[in-house]
C-alpha cells in the first residue's frame, strides 16, 4: 500500500509539473522559460525537477504529448457519441475549439513546434517530433472518418475527404491566432460562427442562432 501511495504521489506531482510548465511555455515561449522558473513556481529545487524530466526539451515534449492525448480522447468520444454525423461533427468541432481557444494558448504552442519555423520545430528530438505528428495524424483521422461517414449517409457533400478534413481543421486551429477575447466577438459567438464555417465546408449551409450581425451585436 505504501508503494502505491508513493507511485500515486509521484504521478500527481509529474502531472502538476506538466501543468505549470505548459502554462509557462504557452505564456512566455519555450526559449524564454527556464526550468528554474518552473521549479520556483512549484516550490521545488532544480535537481528535484530534473528527477522527473531530465531536460527542458523532454518537459516540452511531455506537455505537448499531454495536450494531444487529451484532445484525441475528447474528439474520439464526441465522434463516437449518439446522433447523426452532422450532430457529432458539431461536437467534435466544439471539442477542438475548446482546446484551441482555451488552455492559455497551449494549442498554439503545440502547433508552433510541430508546423512552425525551423527554430521551433527543431527544438524537439526527431523521434519525439515524429511521435507527436503521429498523434496529430490520429486527430486528422477522427475528422476524416466522420466526414466519410457523413458522405455515406448523404449528410456531407465534399470533393475530397482528406482535403475537407484539413480545411475544417484549418478553420478551427487558426481561430486561436487571431481571436482576442476582449476585442470583438464573445467566445460563445465565435464558437457558433466557426462551427457554422466548418459545416459549410462539408456542404451544409447554416446560420447559428444569436450571432451578431455586421450592424451590431445581439
Amino acid at each position: 500500500m505504501a508503494s502505491e501511495r508513493i507511485t500515486a504521489k509521484r504521478a500527481a506531482l509529474r502531472q502538476r509539473i506538466i501543468a505549470v510548465a505548459l502554462e509557462a511555455f504557452a505564456a512566455h515561449g519555450f526559449e524564454a522559460t527556464t526550468t528554474v522558473e518552473i521549479a520556483d513556481t512549484l516550490q521545488m529545487t532544480g535537481p528535484s525537477l530534473y528527477h522527473y524530466f531530465g531536460t527542458k526539451e523532454e518537459l516540452l515534449y511531455a506537455c505537448m504529448d499531454f495536450i494531444l492525448e487529451q484532445l484525441h480522447t475528447d474528439l474520439s468520444a464526441a465522434a463516437a457519441s449518439k446522433g447523426t454525423a452532422q450532430e457529432r461533427m458539431v461536437r467534435v468541432v466544439r471539442a477542438q475549439l475548446k482546446v484551441e481557444l482555451g488552455a492559455g494558448g497551449a494549442a498554439s504552442l503545440v502547433n508552433a513546434h510541430l508546423y512552425g519555423p525551423n527554430y521551433l520545430t527543431q527544438v524537439l528530438l526527431p523521434e519525439r517530433s515524429e511521435a507527436l505528428r503521429e498523434r496529430q495524424r490520429a486527430l486528422v483521422k477522427v475528422f476524416r472518418d466522420l466526414i466519410s461517414e457523413g458522405e455515406a449517409s448523404g449528410e456531407f457533400v465534399v470533393a475530397d475527404t482528406r482535403i475537407a478534413a484539413f480545411n475544417v481543421l484549418a478553420v478551427i486551429q487558426y481561430s486561436s491566432v487571431w481571436y482576442r477575447p476582449r476585442k470583438g466577438l464573445r467566445l460563445s459567438e465565435l464558437m457558433d460562427l466557426q462551427v457554422s464555417a466548418a459545416l459549410q465546408l462539408l456542404g451544409i449551409p447554416s446560420k447559428p442562432a444569436n450571432v451578431p450581425t455586421q450592424s451590431g451585436r445581439k
